[in-house]
């Protein structure tokens, strides 16, 4: 059942909401496979606020947050110029981060993001939109296959001292 929402672009001031929408929904995802340890470290090194600014900051790296009954639930984060070798294209554009919080799941979020993700690459006319998800995430495997996405390779992700293969999804645009 898709729910009212917006999607806005992110702006700086939205670096203390991403950071903590990200921590929370990693969290939520990886949690029972990592240790606490680790899990605290990756979260430090990846979602800080400070780190937040510093990406929203670049412009090849932005962001949008979806918004549902007032408060954020979500956001997607792209990312251009940087790329896998099994990635194809002459400009492919990353998909760094697509997150909707465990409790807004089911209604529509996901696939609104992603819409607004592929407008977004299409827009710097990438050819190929391309992400890394850990290859036992099923849910999420399952919802980029819907999503026209299909495996192109993979690569070590670390998290803490936990080391885990990511495929390397690939999605054609042209």
């Amino acid at each position: 059942m898709m729910s009212t929402y917006t999607i806005r672009p992110a702006t700086l001031d939205d670096a203390p909401t991403l950071a903590a929408l990200g921590a929370q929904t990693f969290r939520e995802t990886f949690e029972a496979i990592c240790t606490s340890q680790d899990l605290s470290d990756f979260l430090a090194a990846a979602y800080g606020d400070a780190i937040q600014r510093t990406e929203l900051s670049d412009p090849s790296r932005p962001a949008i947050v979806l918004e549902t009954e007032g408060r954020p639930v979500g956001f997607a984060q792209l990312r251009m110029g940087h790329r896998e070798p099994c990635v194809p294209g002459q400009r492919p554009v990353e998909l760094q981060r697509i997150y909707v919080l465990r409790e807004a799941h089911g209604r529509g979020f996901g696939a609104a993001l992603m819409e607004a993700s592929v407008e977004m690459a299409r827009a710097w006319r990438a050819d190929v939109l391309w992400l890394g998800v850990w290859e036992h995430n099923d849910k999420a495997l399952a919802f980029y296959a819907r999503h026209g996405f299909r495996e192109a390779g993979d690569h070590v992700f670390q998290i803490g001292q936990q080391v885990d293969r990511d495929l390397i999804l690939v999605r054609d645009l042209s």
